[in-house]
C-alpha cells in the first residue's frame, strides 16, 4: 500500500490524491460522574461538529501515547520554594524512583485526534481560476516525473498551501465553538507514525520531528526521506498479525475492524471510547475512517436499497412464500431511516472502524486480541480480523490515508458518531503538582496545587483555597488531610493545624528530616499555660479581643444577642474591660460584681463556676499573663490536652460543660488562625481544622469559618474542613467557597445522598451511590479546582509517612 502523505504544512497534511486534511488534537473532555442530561449535552454538541460537514471526510484517532513520569516529577520540583527546598527536591527525587519502579518510566496517554477534509468549493470559477488550475495539474505531472527519475524531493505549490490554510483557519473557528482543540504541528505527526510503526518508550513532550523544508517563492521543497523517516522500521505481514522490527525491539500488532453490529447502542451506555481507556490494562488504538454521504445520494442509496427488499418481498408472495424475518425487519428499518433522511435533510455515513492491538509477543498479543473482542461483543459488536488485510488496515490509522477496503462498511447516522464518547476521559487534578494518589479507573497519577485557585486560573470553578474532607471514622480522611498538608509545607507553605485528638504529637520523631521546622504547641494543665487562650492574651488587635471574648462568654453562657436584659449587661462589662489598663476574662466576672445587680451577679457566678473546671483555667486570664504561643515554624500544630468534643450527633443544647469549653476553645485557636491567615501573603498558608463538625455546628462555629474561608481567599490562604457530615458544610456561603473535595467510605444512605450533593453530582443515582459506599480505606470520591469529579486512591508512596499519619490505635501483639 503506498505510503498516503505527500506533504506535512503545519496542522496540514497532503496526500498523493490532491486531498487535504487538517487535524486537530481534541482536548479531553472529563465525563465521569456526570448526568444524563449533561451528557445528552455533550452528545449533542459532538453530534452538531460531525453533522456541519455536508461533504468530504472525517478521520478520527484515539491514540495511546506515552507521557514521561520524570519529566513531570521534574516539573512538579520547579514549584517547590521556601526553607525546607533542598529536603523537598530529594524527597521528589526519592518519590520519582519509587514510581518509576512501581508503574515504569512512562504512563499511558489517550489522546484524541480529529482530521477534517479541506473541500475548496467556494471559488468562483473565472478564466484566472481555471488557468491556474491547469497549471497546477501540469505541475503535479512534472513533480511525478521528477519522483519517478530522482524520488528525492516533494515540491508544493505556495499558492496551494495558502488556499487550504485560509479554509482550515475558517474551520479552526467554527470546531472550537464547540470543544477545546489544539491544532497538531510536526512533531505530533512524527509521533502518531513511529508509534504506529512500532515505537516504544518515548514520551510524547519530548518528541522532537526533524522535518526541515525549504521555501521559495513558488514552491516549498521538502526532502521526500524526510517525509517517510518516522516509518523506519522491518515490517513483515502474516495472515493475521504484522511484526514490526525496530532497531531496539520486536513489536507484534493486529487490527479488527468491525463486522456487524447486532443491535443498537443505547445512549448513555454505548461510549465506547470511553469505556475501553478503563476496561484494559494494556493500550489500544482506534481510527474511524468516515466518508460523508450528502443527503441527496443517502436517500437515492435507501431507496433503492428499500426496492431491492420490496422486491424480495414480492417475489416470495408470487411464489406463495412468507418472506423472512430478516427481510422484514430489514425494510422497516430502511422504511424508518428514509423517514428519517427526508426530515432531517442530513448526511449519512460510510464508517470504517478499525482497532489497532500491540503486544512484545505473540502469546500476550493473542490474550489481549481475545480481552478485546470480549468487550466489543458485550457492546452487541462483532468484531472481525480479515485474513491478508493487516498491512491495508494499518494504513487507515496514518493521517490524510483512505479507505483500505468496503466489505466492512457500516452506514452510520451523525447520532451513532456523536454516541461513541469520541475525546470523553476523566480528567482530576493538574498536570503536574503534589502527586497524592492515582485514579482508580485508568490507574493515572494525581497531581495537586493546593495554591493554584487564587490564580484565578481558565476553567476553574471556584477560585477559593478551602478544602473539606468528609467521611466516616477509619476511612482515610485524616490520613490524606495530613499527607497533603504535609507536601504542600515541603513545597513552601505554612501551616497551623488544630490537633483536638493530639495525634500528631509525635511528628518531630516520625518526620526527621523537617523536625526543625516543626513546632508543637501542647497546651496542658500547667500553671505556665494558664489564660494562654483568653480572647485579650491571644488577639493581638483589641477590637478583635473584645469580640472574641463576647462570642466565647455568649457561646458558654447561652446568653442570645436578642436577650433584652443579660445581653446588654454583658456586653457594657467586656465593653469596660476592653477600655481597662488589666484586660483578661477574669476581668469581666468581677466588672460583673461590680454591676451589683441581680442579673450581673447571676452571670458572673454563672461564668466563675465554669471557669474552675478542668479547661477553663486555659481561656480565663487575671490580665497578667503575656502570649507566648508562635507561629514562626512552617508546621505548627496546636494541641490541647484533655479536650472532650461531643458527638457529631449530639445537639447543642445537649453540650456537656466541659464539651462547651472544648468548642469555644476550638473557637479562640481557629480565631487565632486569622492572625495568621493575615501574615505574608506571597507564601501559601494553611489553616487545619480536625474535627471540624464539633464548632460547625455552632453559630459561633459557622460565621468564624466563613471568615477564615473569605480572608483566606484574600490572603493566599486555604482552610481545611476535616469533618465526619456533608451537612456541616452544605450552607450555600460555605458551600460556594469550597474547591478541593475529598469524600470518603460513608454507609448511611442519608449521608452518601448529601455527600453526592455536596459534589454537584446525582444524589439519586444508584451507581453512584454504590461507589460511595463500596470504597475501600485509603479511597475516595475527589473533586478538583474544575468541578471535575472521580475516584483516586491516597498513596503515600514513602513506609515512613504511612507510620507517620497512621492514626489508627496500635495492635496490641502478644509476647511469647
Amino acid at each position: 500500500m503506498l505510503y498516503p502523505i505527500k506533504y506535512i504544512e503545519n496542522n496540514l497534511v497532503f496526500n498523493h490524491d490532491g486531498e487535504c486534511f487538517a487535524y486537530y488534537e481534541l482536548i479531553p473532555y472529563n465525563y465521569s460522574f456526570l448526568s444524563p442530561e449533561e451528557k445528552y449535552q455533550v452528545h449533542e454538541h459532538f453530534r452538531q461538529l460531525v453533522a456541519q460537514s455536508r461533504d468530504g471526510k472525517i478521520h478520527a484517532l484515539q491514540i495511546a501515547t506515552e507521557s514521561s513520569i520524570r519529566a513531570t516529577q521534574e516539573r512538579s520540583k520547579k514549584e517547590i520554594s521556601g526553607r525546607l527546598r533542598d529536603i523537598a527536591c530529594r524527597k521528589i527525587d526519592e518519590q520519582t524512583e519509587a514510581l518509576v519502579g512501581m508503574i515504569g518510566e512512562n504512563q499511558i496517554d489517550y489522546r484524541f485526534f480529529i482530521g477534517f477534509k479541506l473541500l475548496l468549493n467556494e471559488q468562483e470559477v473565472s478564466l484566472k481560476v481555471i488557468s491556474e488550475s491547469i497549471l497546477m495539474t501540469f505541475s503535479d505531472f512534472l513533480y511525478e516525473v521528477n519522483h519517478k527519475l530522482m524520488g528525492d524531493f516533494v515540491s508544493m505549490s505556495t499558492k496551494e498551501i495558502n488556499r487550504f490554510m485560509k479554509m482550515e483557519h475558517l474551520l479552526e473557528s467554527k470546531i472550537s465553538r464547540r470543544f477545546k482543540v489544539r491544532r497538531l504541528d510536526k512533531d505530533d505527526f512524527g509521533y502518531l507514525i513511529e508509534h504506529l510503526y512500532g515505537k516504544t518508550g518515548s514520551p510524547y513532550e519530548e518528541y522532537a520531528y526533524h522535518l526541515p523544508a525549504k521555501k521559495l517563492k513558488q514552491e516549498t521543497l521538502v526532502k521526500r526521506y524526510d517525509l517517510i523517516k518516522p516509518t523506519r522500521c522491518l515490517v513483515e505481514e502474516n495472515q493475521r498479525y504484522l511484526k514490526i522490527e525496530q532497531e531496539d525491539q520486536t513489536t507484534y500488532v493486529s487490527y479488527f475492524t468491525i463486522n456487524s453490529i447486532v443491535r443498537e447502542l443505547d445512549f448513555p451506555s454505548s461510549e465506547i471510547f470511553y469505556y475501553q481507556q478503563q476496561q484494559f490494562t494494556f493500550p489500544i488504538d482506534t481510527s474511524m475512517n468516515v466518508d460523508i454521504v450528502t443527503n441527496k445520494k443517502a436517500l437515492t442509496t435507501v431507496r433503492n436499497k428499500k426496492k431491492e427488499l420490496k422486491d424480495l418481498d414480492n417475489h416470495a408472495w408470487q411464489s406463495n412464500n412468507e418472506s423472512g424475518n430478516d427481510v422484514m425487519e430489514a425494510l422497516d428499518s430502511v422504511s424508518e431511516l428514509e423517514a428519517n433522511l427526508d426530515q432531517t435533510k442530513e448526511a449519512m455515513y460510510k464508517l470504517s472502524y478499525v482497532i489497532r492491538v500491540a503486544a512484545p509477543d505473540l502469546d500476550e498479543l493473542k490474550r489481549r486480541c481475545n480481552e478485546v473482542m470480549d468487550f466489543y461483543d458485550d457492546l452487541s459488536i462483532k468484531l472481525v480480523r480479515p485474513f491478508g488485510d493487516m498491512i491495508g488496515l494499518h494504513g487507515e490509522f496514518l493521517p490524510a490515508s483512505k479507505r483500505y477496503m468496503n466489505d466492512y462498511i457500516q452506514y452510520v447516522t451523525s447520532d451513532f458518531l456523536a454516541s461513541l464518547g469520541f475525546g470523553a476521559a476523566q480528567m482530576l487534578g493538574e498536570p503536574e503538582g503534589i502527586y497524592i494518589g492515582y485514579n482508580l479507573d485508568t490507574g493515572r497519577n494525581v497531581y495537586l496545587k493546593p495554591s493554584l485557585a487564587a490564580q484565578g486560573v481558565k476553567g476553574s470553578v471556584t477560585n477559593a483555597l478551602a478544602a473539606a474532607f468528609l467521611g466516616s471514622l477509619g476511612g482515610g480522611k485524616s490520613f490524606s488531610n495530613n499527607l497533603l498538608v504535609y507536601y504542600a509545607v515541603l513545597y513552601g507553605g505554612q501551616a497551623v493545624i488544630l490537633d483536638p485528638k493530639s495525634e500528631r504529637g509525635g511528628w518531630k520523631e516520625t518526620l526527621p528530616e523537617i523536625a526543625e521546622e516543626i513546632n508543637i504547641i501542647n497546651l496542658t494543665r500547667e500553671e505556665r499555660n494558664k489564660g494562654l487562650l483568653d480572647p485579650y492574651v491571644i488577639m493581638k488587635q483589641t477590637k478583635d479581643a473584645e469580640s472574641l471574648a463576647i462570642d466565647i462568654l455568649t457561646f458558654l453562657t447561652g446568653i442570645s444577642s436578642r436577650d433584652g436584659e443579660k445581653f446588654p449587661t454583658l456586653r457594657k462589662a467586656i465593653r469596660r474591660v476592653t477600655q481597662s489598663d488589666r484586660r483578661g476574662l477574669l476581668c469581666v466576672i468581677d466588672e460583673l460584681y461590680k454591676e451589683g445587680t441581680s442579673v450581673a451577679s447571676s452571670m458572673a457566678d454563672h461564668i466563675d463556676s465554669i471557669k474552675d473546671s478542668n479547661l477553663g483555667h486555659l481561656l480565663f486570664s487575671d490580665g497578667m499573663t503575656v502570649q507566648s504561643i508562635s507561629l514562626d515554624k512552617q508546621l505548627n500544630i496546636i494541641q490541647v490536652a484533655d479536650l472532650v468534643l461531643p458527638d457529631a450527633e449530639t445537639e447543642f443544647k445537649e453540650y456537656t460543660t466541659v464539651e462547651l469549653l472544648s468548642v469555644a476553645i476550638l473557637i479562640v485557636i481557629s480565631t487565632f488562625a486569622l492572625d495568621f491567615i493575615h501574615s505574608n501573603r506571597s507564601v501559601f498558608k494553611m489553616v487545619d481544622l480536625d474535627e471540624a463538625w464539633s464548632f460547625l455546628q455552632v453559630a459561633q462555629g459557622k460565621t468564624l469559618s466563613n471568615k477564615l474561608v473569605r480572608a483566606g481567599r484574600a490572603m493566599n490562604a486555604g482552610v481545611y474542613f476535616v469533618t465526619q457530615n456533608a451537612d456541616d458544610l452544605l450552607d450555600e456561603k460555605m458551600k460556594n467557597n469550597i474547591g478541593l473535595k475529598f469524600a470518603f467510605r460513608s454507609t448511611d444512605i442519608h449521608e452518601i445522598k448529601k455527600t453526592l450533593e455536596f459534589f454537584g453530582v446525582d444524589k439519586e443515582d444508584e451507581q453512584n451511590q454504590k461507589r460511595l459506599r463500596e470504597l475501600e480505606n485509603g479511597q475516595c470520591l475527589i473533586s478538583d479546582l474544575y468541578g471535575r469529579v472521580g475516584v483516586i486512591q491516597i498513596h503515600p508512596v514513602f513506609e515512613e509517612l504511612l507510620h507517620a499519619f497512621d492514626t489508627r490505635p496500635p495492635v496490641r501483639k502478644e509476647v511469647t
